[in-house]
């Protein structure tokens, strides 16, 4: 039933704003929209099966912590 309900309120999301778009002719805000779209759908389906997701924040810390420690000056 969850399910259902994420691909009804995506449906309607799309339903409402991809005719604008194609209305004024945005093809490129188009295809960044569907992915987006598309990205989110999937995410909010794989959390309603219980799949864990890993933390994106964590994966920025492991990134930037060591060009932390390089721009310290103490």
């Amino acid at each position: 039933m969850k399910i259902m309900a994420i691909i009804l309120l995506f449906i309607l999301l799309a339903g409402w704003d991809v005719p604008l778009l194609i209305k004024k002719k945005q093809r490129k805000d188009l295809i960044v929209y569907s992915l987006l779209l598309l990205t989110g759908i999937t995410l909010s389906i794989l959390v309603s099966f219980n799949v864990h997701l890993p933390n994106p924040s964590k994966g920025l810390e492991t990134i930037l912590q060591p060009l932390g420690s390089l721009l310290k000056t103490d």
